[in-house]
């Protein structure tokens, strides 16, 4: 039988002993502390490519010629005119540029943002199941809890009873 072939298992949690419920509890934490950073990258990315169609459209006539602050780096920048308002120039990533007119890289950003948009609703959504999960095995590990202390009072009290 390959591995293609193989059945997931499926684990009645209840029959599991306390401390492999903390570690299932512990990788659900870290699973649901990854996939919120995740979800957090995704819609930080969304904002940055609204602010970039924002700033495309702020491109108006008026804009030709106008003295604007060109960014050398995150905190020095020197004078510059904007001299061609008909194309912008577009990271498309890893160090690539690409010189596109204003309505392509609308659409560019548009796109890239309903992309982001998908991953991120299929990262809310499994959010929303670890949680729920985490809430059952929560729930599992509480009335563990409870039985031990019970099991362990009630023999303190068979005990005392017996003499």
């Amino acid at each position: 039988m390959s591995a293609a072939d193989a059945k997931p298992q499926t684990i009645n949690l209840e029959d599991l002993p306390l401390p492999q419920l903390h570690k299932i509890k512990t990788q659900l934490e870290e699973e649901m502390d990854s996939l919120t950073t995740a979800f957090s990258h995704m819609k930080q990315a969304q904002a940055t490519f609204r602010e970039c169609t924002n700033c495309i459209d702020a491109l108006t006539p008026d804009s030709q010629d106008k003295t604007i602050l060109v960014p050398l780096t995150s905190s020095l920048y020197v004078p510059g005119k904007l001299s061609n308002i008909d194309s912008v120039v577009v990271d498309i990533g890893t160090g690539y540029y690409v010189e596109k007119p204003k309505a392509d890289a609308v659409k560019y950003y548009n796109s890239k943002m309903e992309y982001v948009q998908g991953n991120a609703k299929t990262i809310q959504d499994t959010i929303e199941q670890k949680q729920a999960s985490y809430r059952g095995l929560l729930e599992i590990m509480q009335f563990k809890i409870t039985q031990q202390q019970q099991g362990t009072s009630g023999g303190a009290e068979k005990a005392s009873a017996s003499k």
